[in-house]
């Protein structure tokens, strides 16, 4: 009986140890605008973020769907939305990742780098700060 009784723990031990866990997606959450602008010819970064545009967001859903809302103009008083854009989105792996927006039937491919624990990530010029 002794024997039973820890062939069937070890096994329930086994059997609760799996390799199979889902890791999940850095990219998955809400992210607000930190900081956006261009590098001008003498190799300057020039920070265009203000008020409004901080205002933007993004949000990656875990069932693949994305929506993107962007900001515009010189300051809060000044501020206006381009409405909300949806998405579906996959991560293909190595931080390469395919966004396909509503109606168009070609995705757009683009390289994400995940910085300060994936709470932040930078497209081009773009930093993105997770909420």
């Amino acid at each position: 009986m002794k024997k039973l009784l820890l062939i069937t723990a070890s096994i329930l031990l086994f059997v609760s140890c799996s390799d199979d866990e889902t890791v999940s997606d850095p990219i998955l959450g809400t992210w607000k605008l930190e900081m956006q602008g261009f590098t001008d010819t003498n190799g300057e970064f020039i920070d265009e973020t203000n008020e409004c545009t901080k205002k933007s967001i993004l949000v990656f859903n875990s069932d693949g769907t994305h929506t993107t809302e962007l900001f515009g103009g010189t300051d809060a008083s000044n501020c206006d939305s381009d409405g909300i854009e949806k998405y579906t989105w996959k991560n293909n792996g190595n931080n390469v990742y395919e966004l396909l927006e509503d109606g168009e039937t070609t995705p757009d491919l683009i390289t994400i780098n995940f910085t300060d624990n994936n709470t932040k990530f930078k497209y081009g010029t773009i930093t993105w700060k997770k909420q």
